[in-house]
């Protein structure tokens, strides 16, 4: 059973979140063309997502980033990972003739399976790849409920039917 299934609207919104980059880069201004400076910047932030025995491993790459830029919640069974790192900027005049690090934020919301354990998930952040961890309840099994069938008598009372018939006298 996938955990999640492939949808192309992303790879549509990672198109769409590069080109705003680009044309942000090339025309300057603090909000370039598209709106309000940082819902602009902000790009979607891969991840990867696998079992790993009894819990879930999702696995994000950032980086540039510091553990401090980056905050993950759970939250009625979505995962939040919204990471900001700004640019630091220096008193002496620097022309770069390019840039391509990632300054801004990254944002991505994913949503758990019933059986992850949210409140116990724990996260890591080591050469900047971000590392959730959160583990799995047990399975239930289901369980089968006996249906008895029951009839209605012509005075609206119930009664309930046997598995005897009046056969064979």
């Amino acid at each position: 059973m996938p955990i999640i299934r492939w949808n192309p609207s992303t790879d549509l919104l990672n198109l769409h979140s590069e080109l705003d980059r680009i044309f942000n880069d090339v025309i300057p201004g603090p909000a370039g063309l598209f709106g309000d400076g940082e819902r602009a910047r902000a790009a979607l932030l891969p991840v990867d997502i696998r079992r790993d025995g009894d819990q879930l491993v999702i696995e994000a790459p950032a980086p540039g980033f510091d553990s401090n830029e980056v905050q993950v919640t759970v939250d009625g069974g979505v995962l939040t990972i919204d990471a900001h790192h700004e640019q630091e900027t220096e008193d002496k005049k620097e022309e770069y003739l390019r840039k391509e690090r990632f300054t801004g934020r990254l944002f991505r919301q994913v949503s758990l399976p019933v059986e992850v354990i949210g409140e116990k998930a724990q996260a890591s952040f080591k050469d900047g790849m971000l590392i959730v961890r959160a583990p799995l309840s047990k399975k239930t099994e289901p369980k089968r409920i006996p249906v008895s069938t029951e009839a209605t008598g012509s005075a609206g009372k119930t009664r309930r039917s046997s598995s005897k018939t009046g056969r064979g006298k």
